[in-house]
């Protein structure tokens, strides 16, 4: 038997498998480093800092004097009769934090938006008429920190929006719908502190969208209360659109994958036959050990007529039937062995290789 061969074999195999999915894991590496050649700004952006921020419009609806509400005003979230509404108490809010001490500049603004909208043929709003009042400007302010808030309050007179609304569908007899929008804006310019750099320029605007000439009314916020974002360096102004050195390595790494995969594919599958090989061979001496008597050298068929057995088990049928014994002959080591049996003239062969054998045929 060839036990330790064939143990040989098996681990060749599994190297030929775990190099296989090396060669593989090579090709992906290259693969990915011609992708980040064609976008080298990917590579080139240093994290400089994050920050985060929060904002939101709180507002109260204060009402006029009436028998039915116990309370000055109405909170969040509800429905408003419109000839109860006195004014609408607006606080804007806005938070700002970052990782790093920033240099920073802020400025805000609120201001109210009154529009006409028609509704047209597709069933979308239309706007057919707007105009901006400011409410409130703010003065331009710098700091040096991680954070700083705005927390600004004012008074929206719904009122009178409502009633400019009315005087101008009245004037042109147009039937609209009207909406106030109630809009913060903030810009904000920052950098690293003690830096000329000022790699943050963000400009954020929120609103509430208010109906007019409505009876009932529902304010809706118009913004994403929270946000992260990252800022990072610029490296990339003076860099060419590509990274050379990155593509030519990894079409280097893919090509030596790929032919490193076609020779270990080719070397794998010359195992796996020898492997199927040894598996038989041991096999059958080890079945039929008792019954065959193993040479190193093979008998001279020229003066047998020789039979060519399709399967070992007939060989075996045939031993038992004569009663002479199998002549086992590795010719080609690990590769091809004969089985024979002699007998008056006749030569019974069968011939285990790394290839399917053929059927019964004489030679």
């Amino acid at each position: 038997m060839k036990k330790s061969d064939e143990n040989k074999t098996i681990f060749k195999q599994w190297t030929s498998v775990l190099l296989i999915i090396c060669v593989f894991a090579i090709f992906i590496s290259g693969f990915c480093l011609v992708v980040s050649g064609f976008n080298p700004e990917e590579q080139a952006k240093k994290e400089l800092y994050s920050y985060n921020y929060n904002t939101d419009l709180d507002y109260k609806v204060y009402l006029k004097p009436n028998s039915f509400f116990n309370t000055d005003y109405l909170g969040m979230n509800k429905q408003y009769i419109t000839s109860l509404i006195d004014r609408i108490d607006v606080t804007a809010n806005y938070n700002f934090t970052s990782t790093k001490k920033l240099d920073y500049t802020y400025s805000y603004s609120i201001s109210a938006t009154p529009k006409g909208l028609y509704e047209g043929s597709d069933g979308k709003n239309v706007e057919v008429w707007s105009q901006t009042y400011p409410l409130y400007n703010s003065e331009t302010k710098s700091g040096t920190g991680k954070s700083f808030k705005i927390s600004q309050p004012i008074s929206l007179d719904y009122n009178s929006y409502n009633d400019l609304m009315n005087n101008f569908r009245e004037q042109f007899g147009v039937s609209i719908d009207g909406r106030i929008d109630l809009t913060l804006n903030v810009n904000i310019t920052a950098g690293l502190a003690g830096e000329s750099a000022k790699d943050l320029n963000k400009a954020t605007s929120i609103s509430l969208k208010i109906p007019l000439l409505q009876q009932t009314i529902k304010i809706n916020p118009d913004y994403i209360s929270t946000g992260h974002e990252v800022v990072y360096e610029n490296q990339g102004d003076n860099q060419s659109s590509v990274n050379v050195t990155y593509i030519l390595f990894g079409v280097l790494l893919m090509i030596f994958a790929v032919v490193g995969f076609i020779i270990l594919l080719k070397k794998l599958l010359v195992i796996t036959k020898k492997s199927e090989y040894l598996l038989n061979y041991n096999k059958i001496i080890k079945d039929y050990g008792d019954i065959i008597a193993e040479t190193k050298n093979a008998p001279d068929l020229s003066k047998y007529e020789v039979i060519r057995v399709k399967n070992f088990n007939e060989l075996v049928d045939i031993e038992e039937e004569l009663h002479s014994p199998i002549i086992c002959c590795e010719v080609k080591p690990d590769s091809e062995c004969w089985f024979i049996i002699l007998n008056s003239g006749v030569a019974y062969k069968f011939t285990l290789t790394e290839e399917y054998f053929e059927h019964l045929i004489r030679e």
